[in-house]
């Protein structure tokens, strides 16, 4: 058995790829260059710039970054299986991505979130994709997502996609 040292951030995803200048950026702001099989942690932020990146997490959840996205990992815990623990939570603080859920929040969707300063974003069993600059635009491949905002929520199952203008318009 491996013993992790207070100093050590827990894994939270490795880089399946990154190509054009992807970084991550630690809390205290210090970047890094991301490439294949680099890990990425909880409270740290990939920022493609014009790169893009596809990051795999320990879940077997798949998020694919698109040019000048930035996306925050705001806390990550996964032990290999469901115990009740788990969580997913991530910002979407600009540009776009691609996801496919994986084993945290098969038991409790409330264990996974993506949050934009528009709208939270929760899942449903899901493929999803999400593309934010003032505005949000979520887009349901497979399951179902529930965008929530000051404005209300709204279900947005398989084959459908909404539209969030703002915090307080309801999606």
């Amino acid at each position: 058995m491996r013993v992790a040292f207070a100093n050590e951030a827990t894994e939270a995803a490795k880089v399946d790829f990154a190509v054009g200048g992807v970084t991550a950026v630690q809390t205290n702001g210090t970047r890094r260059s991301l490439s294949r099989g680099g890990k990425v942690s909880p409270g740290e932020t990939v920022d493609t710039g014009s790169g893009r990146a596809q990051l795999r997490f320990t879940d077997g959840a798949m998020v694919s970054l698109q040019p000048q996205t930035q996306f925050r990992i705001d806390a990550y815990e996964f032990k290999g299986q469901a115990d009740g623990s788990e969580k997913s939570f991530f910002s979407l603080l600009k540009g776009a991505l691609r996801t496919i859920t994986g084993a945290i929040g098969k038991k409790d969707r409330k264990a996974y979130r993506l949050d934009t300063a528009v709208a939270t974003i929760g899942i449903r069993g899901t493929t999803f994709s999400v593309a934010y600059g003032n505005s949000v635009t979520v887009n349901t491949d497979q399951g179902a997502v529930e965008a929530c905002n000051n404005g209300g929520c709204l279900v947005v199952g398989a084959g459908q996609s909404a539209y969030i203008k703002d915090i307080d318009t309801a999606p």
